[in-house]
């Protein structure tokens, strides 16, 4: 049973990847800086029938995941599949414009949703080579393209993340990884106003947001051995709603 390393798996896009790749039979080591959340997601897989590791902590802290990456090879077995799922705004941090925004907060972007994708990799990358397999998957977002006002630090970090997938991608094919990467839109998210919401769904082809479902599926499949020759690709999953350039 290969083990799946998920990062903000307690509750959305992460929690549906999660239980989509339980119910693919992998072992799941379910991360979350929310330790009830992580337990949480944890109990739902094995009262499925399926084996998970609840490990809570700071996907970019590299202590803290060193420490989590240590308790799954030792409970569970060598980590072979890693989705950099945890992202956002950071806790105390809100959306600004860039003359709002102070530096500590734009690093603070930087760190979560950036720094946690270099962070996790490198805990697990050695493992995955002397295994001569791998699959690492980055949850990405239409802002990296097209940027987002009111979040310049976060638009920043996930143009990173582009650069981020396209870099290891090159160096770890060789050794039998994969590394690409998932863009999202108009994924459900609970501060989004309603008026917010209306809008987005205006531009999507599809009239409504995606659901968790319906974005874990993608990293199910780049994380499965159906898509053993993709390497630094971007798959889209927006309903249509790229053209974000008006936001």
């Amino acid at each position: 049973m290969r083990v799946a390393l998920v990062t903000g798996s307690g509750a959305g896009i992460g929690r549906a990847t999660a239980l989509r790749l339980a119910a693919d039979g992998r072992a799941v080591v379910v991360n979350d800086v929310d330790a009830d959340l992580a337990s949480d997601t944890a109990r739902a897989i094995v009262a499925a029938g399926g084996r998970a590791l609840a490990a809570p902590g700071d996907a970019a802290d590299p202590d803290a995941v060193a420490a989590l990456v240590a308790d799954a090879r030792s409970t569970l077995g060598e980590i072979e599949i890693l989705v950099n799922n945890v992202g956002g705004a950071p806790s105390g941090v809100g959306w600004n414009e860039l003359r709002n925004t102070s530096a500590d907060d734009f690093y603070a972007f930087l760190r979560l949703n950036l720094g946690s994708a270099f962070v996790c990799t490198r805990a697990v990358i050695d493992g995955m080579i002397e295994l001569g397999r791998g699959k690492v998957v980055c949850v990405n977002s239409v802002s990296a393209v097209f940027g987002q006002r009111a979040g310049v630090g976060y638009a920043s970090a996930k143009a990173g993340l582009s650069g981020f997938v396209h870099s290891v991608a090159k160096e770890v094919a060789p050794h039998g990884i994969n590394v690409n990467a998932v863009l999202f839109g108009n994924a459900p998210h609970p501060s989004r106003t309603p008026e917010r919401q209306a809008l987005l769904d205006q531009w999507c082809h599809f009239g409504r947001p995606g659901t968790y479902e319906e974005f874990a599926a993608p990293i199910a499949f780049l994380a499965s051995e159906d898509a053993s020759y993709l390497s630094g690709t971007t798959v889209v999953v927006d309903g249509g709603t790229l053209r974000f350039a008006q936001l």
